[in-house]
């Protein structure tokens, strides 16, 4: 195992399977399923990571390698501590998969969120969900070296419901919607005196058109998935409806498109910085941390 994923995998608490109650699949995808779950007295997500779909597309690759990967990972992100950053608890290696055990968030996905046509998000809301992410990838941004997140987009923030009692009666309560990033399959540390990661993960519409015409990822990649974000916070809409994968890849990366901008947006400005075509006009996340609490600001100003 590489020295990285050792140092890593030893922060990594080895859960015995036993101590899994799995409940039901909240989630599939190609790298396996994800279950609502409890270890303990703890309600818990558990996402599996199959040894047949831990293939790499055209490539040989050692089951023992993928394995080292996912739990070296796994281990990197477990002793990250930030509000708005999933928590990870640990891992269960099984005959046929890893599981990663992790927070479970009681609303699922942002994507799932804004799909709820019965949920009413005020504009308030949506600017403390910005926040927030933003404010989480400024912490994984901070590390050294920077952790990289790689895929960033809607369905990989996962959104947990709090509730508390109203000050002026007992029986009235209030609730507060949480952003945590998750979903670390893609996710990379930068190696000290290295480059940033190279092309070959991420999703079509969140994609940067530099990583796409095979730029090597950097924060300000992240930085263009998160303005797409932005676009699906102020819509609710799914962005380049219409278009296939390979149409919205052409397109973004030859084209400069980008999806149209809502005039009535009071971020509009953030989001367009976020997704400039060239990387280093856009904003770090430190900027847009400022630039959310200046809007934030003003509307208090204007209300």
């Amino acid at each position: 195992m590489k020295t990285r994923h050792v140092q890593h995998a030893q922060l990594l608490t080895t859960i015995d399977p036993k101590e899994i109650e799995i409940h039901r699949i909240i989630g599939e995808g190609n790298f396996g399923r994800v279950w609502s779950a409890r270890w303990g007295t703890a309600s818990v997500a558990v996402k599996e990571f199959g040894f047949a779909q831990a293939a790499v597309a055209g490539k040989s690759v050692m089951q023992q390698e993928i394995i080292e990967e996912i739990i070296g990972e796994a281990g990197m992100m477990a002793i990250l501590r930030h509000p708005n950053v999933l928590q990870l608890f640990g891992c269960c290696l099984t005959a046929q998969a890893i599981w990663i055990v992790s927070e479970l968030c009681s609303l699922g996905s942002l994507r799932q969120l804004l799909d709820d046509n019965d949920r009413i998000l005020s504009v308030e809301t949506r600017i403390n969900l910005i926040l927030q992410v933003a404010e989480g990838m400024a912490y994984l941004h901070s590390q050294i070296p920077p952790i990289l997140h790689r895929d960033l987009k809607s369905h990989n923030i996962f959104v947990h419901e709090t509730f508390t009692n109203a000050e002026d009666s007992s029986m009235d309560t209030h609730s507060t919607i949480i952003a945590k990033i998750g979903d670390w399959g893609s996710a990379r540390a930068t190696l000290s005196g290295s480059k940033t990661m190279t092309h070959g993960v991420g999703t079509a519409c969140w994609l940067a058109p530099e990583v796409i015409n095979h730029a090597r990822a950097s924060e300000f990649s992240d930085v263009y998935g998160f303005g797409i974000i932005l676009w699906e916070l102020a819509t609710r809409e799914e962005v380049y409806q219409g278009l296939e994968t390979t149409q919205i890849i052409a397109k973004v990366a030859n084209e400069n498109l980008r999806p149209p901008i809502p005039l009535d947006c009071p971020w509009k400005d953030i989001m367009v910085k976020c997704w400039a075509e060239n990387p280093q006009d856009r904003l770090r996340f430190i900027d847009i941390i400022k630039e959310l609490h200046a809007l934030m600001k003003r509307m208090g100003e204007s209300s």
